[in-house]
């Protein structure tokens, strides 16, 4: 399911912020913030932004550097390697991802 990587546009932000501290967070208490920070980004995207959002792969992540790239291609990385967490992440944030998509006619 290559679209999973679309959730992760919310994960950076969050990872910067709390790149100090992640050692002191769960992994679930990390998921819970992604998955709030995502729902927030469709929440607040207009449908135009939803319709052009678009899934990037580990592979090809841009950033704005080298340290935005990392730690987003280490929040896919965790993701991938630990399908409870992905489990987690997914039932967390699919509902509301769904809801905005047929909101704004996206659902066929």
């Amino acid at each position: 399911m290559k679209k999973i990587h679309l959730f992760l546009i919310g994960i950076v932000p969050m990872t910067l912020t709390l790149n100090g501290c992640h050692l002191f967070l769960s992994q679930d208490k990390l998921v819970e913030l992604a998955a709030n920070l995502v729902i927030e980004k469709y929440q607040t995207a207009s449908c135009e932004e939803v319709a052009q959002m678009q899934p990037t792969s580990g592979d090809t992540i841009q950033g704005g550097d080298e340290k935005e790239a990392a730690l987003k291609k280490k929040a896919i990385e965790l993701l991938k390697n630990n399908p409870e967490l992905r489990e987690q992440f997914i039932n967390r944030v699919a509902g509301p991802m769904a809801n905005k998509m047929f909101e704004c006619d996206l659902v066929p």
